[in-house]
C-alpha cells in the first residue's frame, strides 16, 4: 500500500495545518527542556502542569478545526 500526504487546497486547511503542527512543537524536546524544571506551581511539577496545558490546547485546537471546518 503507497502511503502519501495530501496538501491542504484551502486557507482554512493551511491553518489548521499549522495550529496542528504548532501544537506539536510545543509537546516536543527542545521547548519540554524548559520546562523540566523544580518549580511547584499549584502543588504540582512545572512540567506536569505543561503536560495538562498541551491537552486542553491539544483537544482546543481539534476543536477550533472542527468548527473552521478546515478538515474535508
Amino acid at each position: 500500500m503507497k502511503a502519501t500526504f495530501k496538501l491542504p487546497k484551502t486557507k482554512k486547511g493551511w491553518v489548521s495545518l499549522g495550529l496542528v503542527v504548532f501544537t506539536l512543537l510545543l509537546g516536543i524536546w527542545p521547548v519540554i527542556h524548559l520546562f523540566n524544571q523544580d518549580i511547584l506551581i499549584f502543588g504540582m511539577p512545572l512540567l506536569m502542569l505543561w503536560s495538562i496545558v498541551i491537552i486542553i490546547m491539544t483537544t482546543s485546537v481539534m476543536m477550533i478545526i472542527n468548527k473552521i471546518g478546515g478538515v474535508e
